[in-house]
């Protein structure tokens, strides 16, 4: 227990770059990892690299044992990303609990799979990572393009700006865009409303796990 207490408060640590309502219980920094990397790709967080060919690296924070985490974790991410979801890659998390654990009560911070918790643990904080990534996409956008943030939108893989017509993709992005000082706040208000959800929920999404398993890649 005390190593799962310690886990919980180390956890909550990493997550102190955002700011947030209770009732987004906790969120992820990824604090160490935001920053514009090398050949151009752009980490704003732990769980999200936009690469210059405009694929998306999204982290499944915990193990795919058949119960569909590494479709259903990465989804959340893009959803609130408003990612192109045919240009998502999907990889598996570190061993690292302080950043990946999973906040749920039954695990306190630890990072593992079971008892079915990891899409009621994980649903808040992977929805304010996307969020979080999408702000820092439209603020690069808007000072590239000299524009009020307020102005622009996004549709799936790219941030428009309807007044001018104007859109560039996430991956253009990408290659010129730097982290701000500070990593953008995420309110609830700012998360998609379930109604208007693009992704979560469709039943024509195939699992990015069926075809590695089938062919003898899997890890």
């Amino acid at each position: 227990m005390e190593s799962l207490q310690t886990t919980r408060r180390g956890f909550l640590g990493a997550a102190g770059g955002l700011t947030f309502s209770a009732v987004l219980g906790v969120g992820f920094s990824g604090s160490a990892e935001a920053q514009p990397a090398a050949g151009g790709k752009l980490q704003p967080n732990a769980f999200v690299t936009i690469h210059p060919d405009d694929t998306v690296t999204i982290i499944a924070p915990v193990a795919e044992m058949g119960q569909g985490t590494m479709t259903a974790l990465p989804l959340l991410v893009a959803e609130e990303l408003d990612a192109d979801w045919s240009k998502v890659r999907t990889e598996f998390a570190p061993p690292n609990p302080k950043v990946y654990g999973n906040p749920h009560p039954l695990l306190n911070g630890g990072q593992a799979s079971l008892a079915s918790i990891a899409v009621p643990g994980y649903f808040m904080p992977l929805r304010v990572a996307g969020a979080q990534a999408r702000l820092v996409l439209l603020q690069a956008a808007a000072e590239k393009w000299g524009v009020p943030v307020g102005e622009l939108a996004t549709e799936p893989g790219k941030v428009v700006h309807a007044r001018s017509g104007r859109r560039m993709s996430y991956g253009e992005i990408a290659t010129f865009a730097k982290m701000p000082a500070e990593l953008p706040k995420v309110t609830p208000e700012q998360l998609t409303k379930p109604e208007n959800f693009r992704l979560v929920g469709r039943s024509d999404i195939g699992r990015k796990d069926v075809r590695a398993k089938t062919n003898g890649q899997a890890k």
